[in-house]
Formats: structure tokens, C-alpha cells, sequence
């Protein structure tokens, strides 16, 4: 017989909500001092390479991801997972390379929390908004020199560039590589950085255009940025370089170093209004009343909770 529930009983509590958690590799650098040098802005764990010269495709970064969802929790080698997909090993280094620093694959090669999420909802990388979080998550990374030079310093002068151009600007950072150095190994990361914009995985991005010879075009407020996405490329900006911060001042947002305005080559109408959209749908707080002039972030969301929404279609 049914059990009759005490009218008098306490009603089951609500469960708080748990955010989602998956760690931001934090940069200790003081980037907002003015009138900082190239040098000022290279934290100690800089590096030159990441791809070793090769442009990512998004058929292997997708192959990669399959694979390792196929066999679990198995630690695969370079070397294996470059046999099981008959890629050449040294590619295959580069594209886990850059696999691991969009958060996608770990250390040992096993996905992610965001990696599983991303294959489920994503499988084969053609989403243009997830396109721009990774795009964000290399570009605004001080530690990968090749990729946030070409994001965060000369194309914030002018449109048009010349490859040659970065690498003199290198040349400023010699006391940690030595000219021969940066003469090897520079341009050829730059050319194969550059081709993933104009051939491979982000080229629906438009962001950069080749005009001919050593040539390109930066392209500026050239697409909307759906609102989730800023989001969470705002909180990976925050985890990276003010972990633990409330708040961020907009004006850092729209332009400081290494900030989604700015590696989104986004203006300061586009960034507002990106906020203001957020803003209103509760999704984060402006407050530009009494002085203020900052975003103030709501404590159970992280850069995934927000990634993960947006995969999944909730206010895109």
C-alpha cells in the first residue's frame, strides 16, 4: 500500500546548481602597464612554436577528437594516434599541439570536458561561433609569441601587413631568442599561422585577407559574434590574466592587451553593444552608473557553462 506523504514534512530543497569547471591556464603578466614594449608583454614560458610551421585543418583536428572519444580513457602516443589516422607524425604533433591549447585535449591526449562537449554538438569543427572562441583562445594566449603578435600588436596599427614586418618586430624580443633563431624558425610558424585564416580551419572567419606576395589584410568589425561566445571568450580573458576578478573595466575589454575587443578586431560600438545584449539577458551586469564603467560577471558561470550553452543552441 502507498505510503501517505506527512502533510507535515519539509518540502526536498532545491539543488543549488553546480558551474561546470574546466581550469584556464593562468598567464602572470602586468600587460596593462602603458607604454609597454614587446619585450614587456612575452611571459616567461613564451614560445615560438606551436604548429611547427603546418596550418591546421579542421578534417584532422576532427579525426583526432573522434578518435580519442572511440578509445576512451586509453593514453595514446603521438606516434600511435598518427597510425590510427594515417597522418604523418610530425602534423599530427601540430595539430594535437593546437588541440591542447584551445582546451580540447589534455596533456596525456584524452578530451576534455569541452572537447567532449564540442564533439557531441560540433563534430566536425564548422561552427562559426565556436571558429571564433578558438580563434580568441590562441590569439589572446602571451605565451603563444607568433599568434598574439599577429593579433594583438601590428594589426592594431594598420589594416595591411607585411609578413616581414613581424618578424622585425621579434627582433625586439632578442634577449630571448637569438636572431638566428628568430630567422629559422619565425617565419615559417607565420606562414603556417596565417594559412589556417586564409585555407584552413578559420577561414570562414574572414579575418584575413591575402592581397598578394608577402601581403595581408586584417579585416575589422566584419561579423557579428554571437553573444554566448563573447561571453565566454570574456570569461577566459578573465581567467587568463585577472583570475578570481568580479569585474573587468570595459575599456580593457575593448582594448587592452590581448582582450576580445581587440583580438576580434571588434570597435568600441560593436564590444558595447555585444555587452549591452548580454546585459540584457541577464547573462552578465553593466554598470555605468556612478563612475563605474565595468561588466560585473554572475558568480556561477564560467567560460564552459557559456561555451556549453551556446553548443547546445540556448540563447544563440
Amino acid at each position: 500500500m502507498p505510503i501517505q506523504p506527512n502533510l507535515f514534512d519539509d518540502p526536498p530543497k532545491p539543488q543549488k546548481t553546480v558551474a561546470i569547471e574546466q581550469t584556464i591556464e593562468f598567464i602572470p603578466l602586468q600587460k596593462d602597464i602603458p607604454g609597454l614594449t614587446l619585450s614587456g608583454l612575452l611571459p616567461a614560458n613564451a614560445r615560438l612554436e606551436l604548429t611547427r610551421h603546418y596550418e591546421i585543418h579542421s578534417i584532422h583536428l576532427s579525426r583526432i577528437l573522434h578518435q580519442l572519444s572511440d578509445l576512451k580513457a586509453s593514453k595514446l602516443t603521438i606516434e600511435q594516434i598518427a597510425q590510427l589516422l594515417s597522418i604523418p607524425s610530425a602534423r599530427t604533433e601540430a595539430t594535437l599541439s593546437f588541440g591542447r591549447k584551445i582546451y580540447l585535449i589534455n596533456s596525456e591526449n584524452i578530451l576534455t570536458p569541452f572537447g567532449t562537449r564540442v564533439l557531441a554538438q560540433s563534430p566536425y569543427l564548422d561552427n562559426k561561433g565556436l571558429l571564433w572562441l578558438f580563434h580568441y583562445m590562441l590569439a589572446s594566449n602571451a605565451s603563444l609569441v607568433i599568434w598574439s603578435i599577429a593579433f594583438n600588436e601590428l594589426p592594431v596599427r594598420k589594416a595591411e601587413v607585411d609578413l616581414g614586418e613581424i618578424t622585425q618586430v621579434l627582433t625586439s624580443a632578442s634577449d630571448k631568442w637569438s636572431e638566428q633563431t628568430l630567422k629559422k624558425k619565425a617565419p615559417a610558424e607565420l606562414r603556417g599561422a596565417i594559412r589556417c585564416y586564409t585555407e584552413e580551419i578559420f577561414s570562414p572567419l574572414d579575418l584575413i585577407t591575402h592581397v598578394g606576395g608577402p601581403k595581408y589584410e586584417f579585416n575589422s568589425n566584419t561579423a557579428v559574434i554571437p553573444p554566448l561566445v563573447w561571453l565566454s571568450s570574456l570569461l577566459v580573458y578573465r581567467d587568463q590574466y585577472y583570475p578570481g576578478a568580479p569585474s573587468l573595466e570595459i575599456p580593457l575589454i575593448v582594448d587592452g592587451n590581448f582582450s576580445p575587443g581587440r583580438i576580434f578586431r571588434q570597435n568600441q560600438a560593436s564590444v558595447r553593444k555585444a555587452l549591452d545584449e548580454l546585459h540584457n539577458a541577464g547573462l552578465l551586469s553593466v554598470e555605468v552608473r556612478s563612475g563605474l564603467d565595468q561588466v560585473r560577471f554572475k558568480r556561477d558561470t564560467t567560460w564552459l557553462s557559456a561555451a556549453t550553452q551556446y553548443l547546445k543552441g540556448e540563447s544563440r
